[in-house]
């Protein structure tokens, strides 16, 4: 996502890693922003220094890192694996590291945020996104052994390019078809919801939330 380029950077900036912290990367989304991180991805792509992992069972030793960051990878996280992984992030963080990511905060603060929300529901609806409250992370956070927890609300002003919702009108085209080729017609009334929204509004990122906890 080019277009989120200055909205990563700003999320490194507030996780504070210093620059001699070992790292990793859950979910493999900075490469372009950190210089040598580890980068735990969970399907096989070209990516130097990356380490292909299961997130509730990280191929890593005890206290292997000084900080653990993630933009956007727990989106895609069902809830009832959110303890086991948080866990295994304890368990691979040194004592006092930070654990520091982003969710989205399904709240739209404009109408082509609005077209983003319409676009999500559809995707979690076909089971490839989630939403997860505030509550349901900070007490998961607390019970696999972090502390000090501080969120911050993210007000986002990304404007998708043309070229993104283009890929997102052929994706929901797809689904809508896959949906109705198995009988079924839950989602079409949703997709052209969003696309009378997307093309007169446009798409932009929705708000985030910004968690920031330490290994007690």
């Amino acid at each position: 996502m080019p277009y989120a380029a200055k909205d990563r950077q700003e999320f490194i900036k507030r996780s504070d890693i210093k620059p001699e912290a070992r790292v990793l990367d859950l979910g493999g989304t900075l490469f372009d922003e950190l210089a040598s991180p580890v980068f735990g991805i969970t399907t096989k792509r070209p990516l130097k220094n990356s380490v292909l992992i299961k997130p509730q069972h990280l191929p890593f030793k005890d206290s292997a890192f000084d900080a653990v960051i993630s933009y956007h990878y727990f989106d895609l996280v069902p809830f009832d694996m959110l303890g086991p992984v948080f866990k295994e992030v304890t368990r691979v963080l040194n004592s006092g590291s930070v654990f520091s990511f982003m969710i989205l905060l399904w709240v739209p603060q404009n109408e082509a945020q609005r077209s983003s929300l319409l676009f999500n529901e559809l995707l979690r609806n076909s089971g490839a996104l989630y939403s997860h409250e505030f509550e349901d992370i900070s007490r998961q956070l607390s019970s696999s052994g972090f502390g000090e927890i501080t969120v911050e609300t993210i007000k986002r002003e990304i404007v998708l390019p043309r070229d993104f919702t283009r890929s997102h009108l052929l994706m929901l085209g797809n689904l809508v078809k896959k949906d109705a080729d198995g009988g079924g017609s839950g989602i079409k009334a949703f997709a052209k919801q969003y696309f009378e929204q997307v093309n007169i509004h446009g798409e932009a990122m929705l708000p985030a939330l910004h968690f920031i906890a330490k290994k007690t």
